[in-house]
């Protein structure tokens, strides 16, 4: 492609210039409207770092202003047919202002997407491991009730997994509410005391034992 040829081969000038308002000769301009494949090589020599620098200040990378300003003129001369040579200068910087924030816009969209991609897998991540550690605890608790006398599995059995009150198990029993809250005190601290080497901090234990147990 003739237009990416004269692109590839412009040495681009690298350090920072003051540019004033480029000065395009309508006739250059109507020349590559043309087809003139010499004049395009001259706007594109001319325009070249005033395009590049005003793409830099948004992009603010070398690579990305680059690629833009060489898609920008690849543009302008695929529709060299469509030049209104006036407002050739207008065309020229919109084409160059769009390509820029599309390029932003879906950069934006990309981080965004990782972003949120990464914080779904850590969500997923922490609910996996809160599942395991809570399977983890429900197997120590076990472990620990195991150890009780028979009178204190049912009595924890009655509780925690049927859901009786203190007076509705002592009314099974034949047993004081008291003597039921007693045996429930010690079946806690035997559990506590099995589940306290797996649990970094007593805050985290109480709160597990008032959640879960």
């Amino acid at each position: 492609m003739v237009s990416l040829q004269i692109i590839m081969n412009h040495q681009k000038r690298k350090e920072v210039s003051n540019f004033g308002p480029p000065k395009v000769d309508i006739k250059l301009v109507r020349a590559v409207k043309e087809g003139d494949v010499e004049a395009f090589e001259k706007l594109f020599n001319i325009l070249h770092d005033r395009v590049y620098y005003f793409v830099f200040s948004y992009a603010k990378s070398t690579y990305v202003a680059d690629e833009i300003v060489q898609e920008v003129f690849i543009r302008i001369w695929q529709k060299r047919a469509d030049i209104k040579p006036l407002t050739f200068t207008t065309l020229l910087f919109t084409i160059a202002k769009n390509l820029t924030f599309n390029h932003l816009r879906d950069a934006f969209r990309r981080e965004s997407a990782k972003q949120e991609l990464w914080d779904n897998i850590n969500a997923q991540y922490e609910q996996i491991e809160h599942k395991m550690r809570l399977e983890e605890y429900q197997q120590i608790i076990d472990k620990a009730v195991d150890t009780l006398s028979e009178k204190k599995k049912l009595i924890y059995h009655l509780s925690k997994e049927v859901g009786k009150t203190n007076s509705e198990i002592a009314e099974i029993l034949g047993i004081s509410p008291k003597t039921v809250k007693n045996h429930l005190w010690k079946t806690m601290d035997v559990i506590k005391s099995h589940l306290r080497p797996h649990i970094e901090n007593f805050l985290s234990l109480v709160i597990y034992l008032l959640l879960f147990v």
